[in-house]
């Protein structure tokens, strides 16, 4: 993992070191940086970049970290005040709000879709998708009662990362996420969670009216 500065001239050293490495991935792959490189890039001397990031890994990492460290929130993938009449409706608008989040910020889907560096980034990025997880079962608990289970967050985990498996193949393959790819990831998505949600939900609306 990276060194992260306690002290403001440190922090100010590391943030510009982040953001050259961002500079660097928008057209080099992740493979081809070296701290050499990076050093000259942002104008640091090697030791302190060396000082931050023991390794390239442990620099791609705190860039994840930059990224993928900061909870979700409901505004960037739910829009307020929605009614939803179908459960598919409401995972497919997420799904689509968490593509254009990083569809136009190539180092961020290098980092999140590419080869993943090392373990500590891939334990990012698994946390990422369970805070993911998590917001989207909060989300239809709150518009559809779903049936009896302690597992949803499980299942919505197992969902996104199917997407993310059909997002990464297409962005190996075609250095993009095609619509292609995108289509099939929410219907192997839906698929899954058909098993588990069925076809229908009662929505929670027309279940306090009832009541």
């Amino acid at each position: 993992m990276p060194r992260t500065p306690q002290r403001r001239n440190g922090r100010k050293k590391f943030e510009k070191l982040l953001d050259n490495l961002e500079q660097l991935l928008q057209f080099r792959e992740a493979s081809e940086i070296t701290l050499a490189g990076l050093s000259q890039t942002a104008g640091v001397p090697t030791a302190s970049v060396y000082h931050f990031f023991p390794s390239r890994s442990a620099a791609l990492a705190a860039l994840t970290q930059r990224y993928f460290s900061a909870p979700p929130s409901a505004e960037q993938f739910i829009p307020a005040g929605k009614t939803w009449l179908r459960w598919q409706d409401l995972f497919s608008q997420f799904l689509d709000r968490l593509l254009s989040q990083f569809s136009h910020n190539i180092p961020m889907q290098k980092l999140k879709l590419g080869p993943t560096p090392c373990w500590a980034t891939r334990e990012l990025l698994v946390e990422y998708n369970r805070a993911l997880a998590n917001l989207l079962y909060r989300h239809m608990q709150e518009h559809f009662i779903l049936p009896s289970s302690h597992s949803w967050r499980e299942r919505f985990l197992m969902a996104i990362t199917i997407v993310d498996s059909f997002w990464s193949l297409s962005f190996s393959r075609d250095h993009q996420i095609t619509e292609q790819a995108n289509q099939e990831s929410k219907r192997a998505a839906l698929a899954y969670l058909r098993l588990y949600l069925g076809e229908t939900l009662t929505r929670r609306l027309e279940a306090q009216a009832l009541s």
